[in-house]
């Protein structure tokens, strides 16, 4: 069925919670079905001897084999290490004799396993599938009910709600969700999974151990199934960490079944096909990489970008871009302009190219895709000319970033990629004279001039010379960027991008 065809659906979620170990619990794996099968999100709660790591979602419900402890768990030292020892041994000895492991573990013991779990998952009904399974789940104070008991009550969030994740590329993903707070009235937060060198705004911060650690997992699809009604995922990762997998196909059975719209949001070189890239951009980075850690990275984005593409073309939900360049790797796509603070990126205070030998300031983020190194041949030949001051920037806190910008004449930015981004806005908004390598069939997708002076690696010196020689004509085109900024990357524009379909 089509995604924007999905009726709404039951957002109830069950755990089933058996005594028996995994391998023996066919009528708990059967009521996980069963519940599955009603509309339920299911977690499947069952015993195991040892330390056992949680599997993927199976067939849309969530085994985890919790490790049964002992009394001596938290006792400190070796009388822990040795009684829970004893008593493992004991067990181990007793179940094999009785060809029940199940008997030798106490409601106590299981108890304090599961009820994490259930914490976490926050269900509507836990099954219990045994006594034992009963008396477990009454101690952490919860009501059970028997096998074939629970029925599934409709529930959805009566208003939209948008969930972004779980990249967060230059503090973008907290940037779009509070554009669509501030600018269409619609609730909306953003995940960040990944750790960067300057802190990000971010509504909900995973670390890495959080990504990967089942009980994360479960409370983002508890708090998901509550509260969400879109989920719009960046460069195709899951929102539910590693539960199902990891990436999105893996949590959409999940989601599609509680009725929530998913979408697709690409930033750069998640989707950007090298090949293609090369066969329309004169200056293509991936053409002929010099170093081997760059020929490495192409290679590696080649192999990802064609798997993403395949995956791209089946999927029916909308598809969202950051900057007019990946339209050329999807063209259904919806350009999302990335969003600057201009309460952050204020106006310099200095008149851009007022000083005899103008600052010029350029901040690669990766040099292999800004073209770094084909560009400061030239800069370092003007500089020892006398007649400009290089900066290159590079790991610098965002806060240091501005005043770095606001204090330059002129800022550099893309010159081998073809569009622009996060720093040529930032430029305009602090009213420098950005230079930059924008293609013109990326400038033709913009609905208005870009008030950036165009360069490409070959004639960047005789630009800068000529910025110099007629500093009153750059000095008209940067006076001119903020108010670009303000009609395309404000955030206004962002939410009106997404508005409709969260609407719809």
């Amino acid at each position: 069925m089509p995604e924007q065809d999905q009726p709404a659906a039951a957002r109830s979620r069950a755990a089933v919670v058996s005594a028996a170990p995994a391998a023996a619990a066919e009528a708990a794996r059967a009521e996980a079905e069963r519940l599955l099968a009603d509309g339920y999100s299911v977690l499947l709660l069952t015993p195991a001897f040892g330390k056992r790591k949680p599997d993927p979602s199976r067939g849309g419900v969530h085994v985890v084999e919790v490790r049964v402890g002992t009394s001596f768990d938290s006792a400190p030292g070796a009388l822990g290490k040795i009684g829970r020892k004893a008593v493992l041994t004991t067990r181990n000895a007793r179940g094999k004799a009785l060809g029940n492991p199940a008997a030798t573990w106490s409601a106590a013991d299981i108890a304090v396993e599961i009820g994490p779990y259930l914490d976490a998952f926050a269900p509507d009904v836990v099954v219990a599938c045994d006594k034992t399974a009963e008396k477990a789940v009454a101690k952490v104070g919860r009501a059970a009910v028997a096998p074939g008991k629970a029925q599934s009550t409709a529930k959805s969030p009566e208003q939209p709600s948008l969930l972004i994740g779980s990249n967060n590329n230059a503090g973008m993903g907290y940037a779009w969700a509070r554009s669509v707070r501030e600018h269409a009235g619609i609730t909306a937060r953003n995940i960040q999974k990944k750790s960067y060198a300057f802190a990000y705004g971010s509504d909900i911060k995973a670390e890495d151990k959080d990504w990967v650690d089942p009980l994360w997992g479960l409370a983002r699809v508890a708090d998901t199934l509550d509260t969400v009604t879109h989920v719009l995922s960046e460069s195709g990762l899951a929102v539910f960490g590693r539960l199902n997998g990891g990436m999105l196909a893996d949590d959409l059975p999940e989601l599609r079944r509680a009725g929530i719209r998913s979408g697709l949001l690409f930033h750069g070189s998640d989707i950007r096909s090298p090949d293609r890239h090369i066969e329309l951009y004169k200056f293509s980075p991936f053409r002929a990489p010099v170093s081997e850690e760059d020929q490495k990275l192409t290679e590696v984005l080649r192999g990802k970008t064609d798997e993403m593409a395949k995956w791209v073309a089946e999927f029916d939900g909308p598809v969202f871009v950051s900057t007019p360049d990946l339209i050329d790797d999807v063209p259904h796509a919806t350009w999302l302009p990335v969003v600057v603070d201009l309460e952050q990126w204020t106006e310099g205070t200095r008149t851009p190219l007022e000083r005899e030998v103008p600052v010029v300031v350029h901040a690669p983020s990766r040099p292999f895709m800004k073209g770094s190194d084909l560009i400061e041949p030239t800069l370092r030949d003007l500089e020892s000319r006398g007649l400009i001051e290089y900066r290159r920037l590079e790991h610098i806190p965002q806060a240091e970033l501005v005043g770095v910008v606001q204090d330059a004449d002129i800022v550099l930015d893309h010159f081998v990629i073809g569009n622009y981004g996060v720093m040529t806005c930032q430029a305009m908004a602090a009213g420098r004279v950005g230079i930059a390598n924008i293609d013109q069939r990326v400038r033709d997708r913009v609905p208005a001039r870009i008030p950036t002076i165009q360069a490409d690696p070959d004639s960047l010196g005789e630009v800068i010379e000529g910025v110099l020689a007629d500093r009153d004509a750059a000095r008209a085109t940067a006076a001119a960027g903020r108010a670009f900024v303000r009609e395309f990357h404000d955030g206004r524009k962002s939410a009106e991008a997404v508005e409709p379909w969260l609407r719809g």
